[in-house]
């Protein structure tokens, strides 16, 4: 089968990339830097033009190297589940370079051209990393894993999962490097609502799966309302699960009045 010159190039650059993590780092700062401006900018021709400026940008000029990866909180995992510092929230957050908490675009986007707030959710929900930071540099293993150091980062996410927040790192130029942790909601966020209106590539899942113990299941529903990606619905007051649209936020987990939902490593 023939490769397109555009495949064979991103596939030797994320090799790249791989093997020279700098590399990434200073594109994910650069980015970084960029992004209020990158976003404004499709914004005012969404405006102006009324044309899907981000599907656009991210067919013909990000190419899928810009998104969010969600990354759960680690009270939502079955006990026996094992994972890496680099796949819970928190744990992420005491290996990086924190450099403080800023507004989120999107919300204060939303709310400073509109006559209404989409939501109540807070503002200063955005967690900066100072110069980009490569997954690769997360341990497998580390002694001194311990919780994220500063208490108003950890009390953020704790609250924003309690809200029904949804975790996640802001990528570029490919899902292992990242710049900035967010606490999106499905009203307001960029990359999750062009996801959910357009089934952008801008999304990727978590590596976990919400499964159900069926025995403690009560077919209540809630879950089914503070599931975002249509993953659990009531179907004739039967609770139905559908693991292809699961992304592993974990937020049903905690909203279960039966205890019955746990995340476990997906397959």
């Amino acid at each position: 089968m023939a490769t397109f010159p555009s495949r064979y190039f991103d596939n030797k650059f994320d090799i790249l990339l791989d093997r020279v993590p700098p590399i990434g780092k200073i594109l994910s700062f650069i980015f970084g830097v960029f992004e209020y401006f990158i976003l404004e900018t499709l914004r005012f021709f969404d405006t102006k033009l009324n044309i899907n400026s981000f599907g656009i940008a991210n067919r013909y000029v990000l190419k899928s190297r810009w998104g969010g990866k969600v990354i759960p909180l680690n009270v939502n995992f079955d006990v026996e589940t094992k994972f890496l510092p680099s796949q819970e929230i928190l744990a992420l957050l005491s290996r990086s370079k924190v450099t403080g908490i800023s507004t989120c675009y999107c919300r204060e986007t939303q709310r400073k051209h509109s006559d209404a707030p989409n939501c109540d959710h807070p503002i200063n929900a955005c967690i900066h990393i100072g110069f980009g930071k490569s997954l690769r540099e997360i341990p497998y293993k580390s002694e001194n894993l311990v919780k994220v150091s500063k208490n108003e980062i950890k009390q953020l996410i704790e609250k924003c999962d309690e809200r029904g927040l949804v975790h996640q790192i802001i990528y570029f130029p490919n899902p292992s490097f990242y710049y900035v942790v967010c606490n999106c909601c499905p009203c307001c966020c960029v990359v999750m609502n062009n996801f959910l209106k357009n089934g952008s590539p801008q999304m990727i899942k978590s590596d976990f799966i919400a499964c159900t113990d069926l025995t403690k299941c009560n077919n209540c529903g809630i879950c089914e309302q503070h599931c975002n990606f249509g993953a659990r619905k009531l179907v004739r007051k039967e609770f139905n699960f559908f693991p292809d649209n699961c992304f592993g936020c974990g937020l049903c987990v905690s909203k279960c009045p039966e205890k019955a939902i746990t995340l476990k490593k997906a397959s």
